[in-house]
């Protein structure tokens, strides 16, 4: 009879369809139990279609009761009490909800067996996440229920299934109960591993496998497996495939379809930041020299202040996805608003990867160095061996919420090898960024450190001494802008740097984020004069295709000095 009344009402007195306003109100739940009823309710998905109509919201109207009742079930609530309304409006109608859930449903009783051979391994879980007593949340119940069998599968146990698994409500009595029985089968270990390829030595590629035949079967030492193998480059395409057709006893062989990359890369790209202006980079790489993994690159970057020809040899050694050694060699043309010259080096290094993401590098670079800084014009020849240790960590996500970067390095050179001054130089450097508020705010600090220990600055060539401002030290300043002066008031660097920022970014829409930012430091030296510089600004974030684009604008002051700068930066946060 009610749709009779609507129908009627719509046909002698029409709203129009751009005009029918559906207002709907769901209370008495808390956020969770709401948000699913308004999944539920067919008159929320419909409400703001052109078509929606007095008769069609009336027929969804009677259907929302019963859609209410399926919507709480899951969470425990079979006897929910639902007041509903429908009122018109001037512009079409109001639609009302009240809910009393009722009492939810517990759990009087979990069976939860594990039989077969992974009954005895200690490893195993020996019982079930939810327990009498507790409310019966059937969400909750199945995720439960996929973990423990995956984690089960994940230790070797490829046949595990559940024998019985039942979840029943007693409606009459109100309670539920849990029964799971999960035979475990047997423990499948790892088989021979072949690898199917023709340009690869069969032996280099076995030092990619993070297992031996016999270990217990794993999908995620597969899966590491297969990553580490597109990585490296040499491969196009890497099919992992388990051969549980070709089990001998307990063993299952793997084989590793692997279909080659080019062996030759090349690459065009074109660059813009503030410090450096245009780029553009010419990049060729050989991603495999021979059948042991060598691999070279070189690549060419010209922007006008600085200009750069390099070439890198790498011998990946037993551990090749983090152990290898590598040759380089680089011209450089450097020609910036406090120093200009051209730097030429050789270079070798043995880089390892050790505990909790840490990576060392043991480095040795021979140098020749001729510049102009100020009023000096000089040269220098440096033999220069240095450890450096570098940890990046993310939670890896695209707007990265918890991560850090921390660095440290050592180098130095003696007049007595093949140099022309002592020096020894320390550095340091750490970046974090944490995310707070539901993911919408982040802080993000930022601390450098230098120390050098020469007899005098004048000794050190441009590339070891420190400069300040810029895109990545203390914005509102330009490239290598500050740092000591010299008696003609010009940037000459200086043996001693400290640099840190602190910034609150603000998620806005989608990709767009906005941030306010404060940068303190500057390079020292006791022979010359120079103070602390400071700037504050905002900027705007952009997650682009490429990575984070930053676009700040700075004001920076240092002594009776104040510069207004934009600045642009594509790159990674870490």
């Amino acid at each position: 009879m009610r749709q009779l009344v609507f129908i009627l009402a719509w046909v002698l007195c029409p709203i129009p369809l751009y005009a029918l306003d559906v207002v709907i109100k769901v209370d008495g739940l808390d956020a969770k139990l709401k948000d699913n009823v308004l999944a539920y309710l067919s008159v929320e998905r419909e409400r703001e279609r052109e078509s929606m109509n007095p008769a069609r919201l009336s027929l969804l109207h009677d259907k929302a009761e019963e859609e209410i009742q399926a919507a709480l079930r899951p969470f425990g609530y079979f006897r929910p009490t639902v007041t509903a309304s429908m009122v018109r409006t001037d512009q079409g109608f109001s639609l009302s909800y009240h809910i009393q859930p009722g009492p939810p449903v517990k759990l009087s009783e979990v069976d939860f067996q594990l039989l077969g051979e992974g009954a005895q391994d200690p490893r195993l879980v020996k019982s079930f996440s939810m327990t009498a007593g507790e409310v019966l949340d059937q969400t909750r119940y199945e995720q439960a229920k996929q973990q423990i069998l995956a984690e089960i599968i994940e230790q070797g146990y490829l046949d595990a299934r559940f024998t019985q698994h039942q979840l029943r409500v007693d409606l009459q009595r109100y309670t539920a109960s849990i029964t799971l029985h999960l035979d475990t089968g047997m423990q499948l270990r790892f088989g021979e591993v072949r690898m199917q390829q023709k340009v690869m030595n069969p032996e280099f590629l076995a030092r990619f496998v993070p297992f031996n035949s016999g270990d217990p079967f794993s999908q995620e030492s597969l899966l590491s497996l297969q990553s580490d193998l597109i990585d490296t480059e040499y491969f196009k395409q890497v099919e992992v495939v388990t051969r549980r057709d070709q089990r001998e006893g307990d063993r299952v062989p793997i084989d590793i379809n692997l279909k080659p990359n080019k062996r030759n890369r090349y690459r065009i790209g074109l660059g813009y930041s503030t410090d450096m202006g245009p780029r553009l980079t010419l990049d060729w790489k050989n991603r495999r020299r021979g059948r042991n993994g060598h691999r070279m690159r070189s690549e060419l970057q010209i922007s006008e202040p600085l200009t750069t020809l390099s070439t890198e040899y790498i011998v990946p050694l037993q551990r090749p996805t983090v152990d290898f050694v590598s040759f380089g060699a680089s011209l450089e043309h450097f020609d910036t608003d406090t120093n200009k010259g051209n730097r030429a080096l050789l270079s070798a290094s043995h880089s390892v990867g050790l505990e909790r993401g840490w990576r060392r590098d043991l480095g040795l670079e021979y140098s020749y160095e001729d510049f102009e800084v100020g009023e000096q014009e000089d040269s220098s020849r440096l033999l220069v061996p240095s450890i450096s240790w570098l940890r990046i960590k993310s939670d890896g996500k695209a707007y990265i919420q918890r991560g850090k970067r921390l660095e440290l390095r050592l180098e130095g050179a003696s007049e007595s090898l093949l140099s022309t001054t002592n020096f020894f130089q320390l550095s340091a450097a750490a970046k974090f960024i944490r995310g707070f508020g539901d993911g919408d705010w982040r802080v993000l600090n930022r601390l450098e450190l230098g120390a050098t220990w020469a007899d005098d600055l004048t000794e050190l060539p441009p590339s070891k001494r420190f400069f300040a401002g810029g895109d990545n030290t203390v914005r509102g300043f330009g490239y290598q802008d500050l740092g000591p002066r010299d008696q003609n008031d010009e940037v000459i660097g200086g043996r001693y740097f400290a640099v840190g920022s602190v910034e609150l970014e603000r998620h806005i829409s989608g990709k767009w984020s906005g941030a306010l930012f404060m940068d303190a430091g500057n390079a020292f030296d006791p022979d010359y004069d120079s103070e602390t510089a400071y700037s504050l600004g905002l900027g705007a974030r952009w997650r682009s295709p490429v990575g984070p684009i930053r676009i700040d604008i700075a004001r920076g002051w240092v002594e009776d000095e104040r510069h207004w700068r934009l600045h642009i930066v594509i790159g990674p946060e870490l």
